[in-house]
């Protein structure tokens, strides 16, 4: 079963716009969801095991993801149709947005299972979870 469904999203939206929008067109659907994992495997996919995060069905899936990988979904439905996208949908679009991109930034931790990773040793160890950064470099004027 995948990890989202059309029905699951009821609870952003009512499914007579989506269908109204998509012409009654699961298959559209079904494309946008798997559109927007592939976007959130993108962001997420370098400190987590996104296809263990991705394999959970029902009440094992994380509410967090889900509620983001419904909110990018409900975005990217009316835009389809060239329609202007309403703001309240816009603003949790970018909500999500700014969640992955502050995990791909190392800025925040997200509560998945971490992506594992062979070691020199043989063993198995977690991929570490770390940002580089540096200090503003002034310039000197004397």
């Amino acid at each position: 079963m995948p990890f989202l469904v059309k029905a699951e999203l009821n609870t952003v939206s009512t499914i007579e716009i989506i269908d109204l929008i998509t012409n009654s067109d699961d298959e559209i659907v079904k494309n946008i969801i798997e559109e927007c994992i592939d976007v959130m495997i993108t962001y997420l996919g370098s400190y987590y095991n996104m296809d263990e995060v991705f394999s959970q069905e029902g009440n094992d899936r994380n509410k967090t993801l889900l509620k983001y990988l419904k909110a990018l979904v409900i975005y990217e439905i009316p835009k389809r149709r060239g329609k202007r996208v309403p703001k309240d949908e816009a603003d949790d679009y970018n909500e999500a947005m700014n969640w992955l991109e502050k995990i791909a930034a190392g800025e925040m931790k997200a509560n998945l299972p971490p992506k594992k990773e062979i070691g020199d040793d043989g063993k198995e160890k977690e991929v570490g979870f770390y940002k580089l950064k540096s200090n503003k470099t002034y310039r000197n004027h004397w």
